[in-house]
């Protein structure tokens, strides 16, 4: 017998000495417990069902969001090959985003729809964008206050009419639009095909097709004079 085998032995019979002090119904009690916090370790690990209709080749990038909160999975639609790496939102009382075939959407992009945002084929959209075809609140004060209120207590309102000053209208991007980082897009905007749109822009109004769009930028430059303020 080899030295290793009386240490395997001593071990088995602790083993089974504590069994035979903790009785059946304690170790049933504690294989009832390990096997919830097993459960509850694999779902923290399997991922999360995403709310929309994906084509067979789209992929939503472990960085990527889809939130939902109509909860109707055609509110949200992606083509074959395209890769989402932002987040899609649409809202409780609407919203539908529907994006083509071979598309990027870029890290930390937003995407938000209480409307509907069209985006067609082979558009590509950097990382920091951020496309929106509601206002979101109300300029008014109160009903602005008051809408917040009801997300915070009760959640998104699941009726426009609940929204009182909330204005939206449909974005459409065309086929082959580039939009570069950084890049703004309100509501009622359409996008014509081909076209790019520069780093850091603010679109608010139609854009041609087969054109750069770019904001005018007015640099000021002036002598550095320690201790005023910037």
């Amino acid at each position: 017998m080899s030295k290793k085998e009386p240490i395997k032995a001593m071990r088995r019979n602790t083993i089974t000495a504590e069994s035979s002090m903790l009785g059946p119904k304690k170790l049933h009690r504690i294989a009832g417990i390990i096997r919830s916090m097993q459960s509850q370790v694999l779902k923290k690990l399997s991922p999360a069902p995403i709310n929309a209709t994906l084509a067979p080749t789209a992929q939503i990038d472990p960085e990527g969001c889809v939130e939902n909160l109509k909860g109707d999975t055609a509110c949200i639609r992606v083509g074959e090959h395209t890769y989402i790496r932002g987040r899609l939102f649409t809202y409780a009382h609407g919203g539908e985003i529907t994006i083509g075939d071979w598309c990027y959407v870029g890290t930390r992009s937003e995407i938000w729809s209480m409307n509907s945002i069209r985006i067609g084929n082979r558009v590509l959209i950097s990382h920091d964008v951020n496309i929106h075809d509601g206002t979101a609140h109300s300029l008014d004060p109160d009903e602005r206050h008051a809408h917040f209120r009801q997300i915070m207590e009760s959640g998104h309102p699941k009726h426009a009419e609940d929204l009182p000053g909330v204005r939206s209208s449909p974005i459409v991007i065309e086929d082959d639009v580039w939009i570069s980082f950084g890049v703004i897009i309100l509501q009622g905007v359409r996008i014509g095909k081909g076209s790019v749109i520069a780093a850091g822009s603010i679109v608010t109004h139609d854009v041609p097709a087969g054109v750069l769009y770019y904001n005018k930028i007015n640099p000021v430059i002036k002598p550095l004079t320690m201790g005023e303020a910037p």
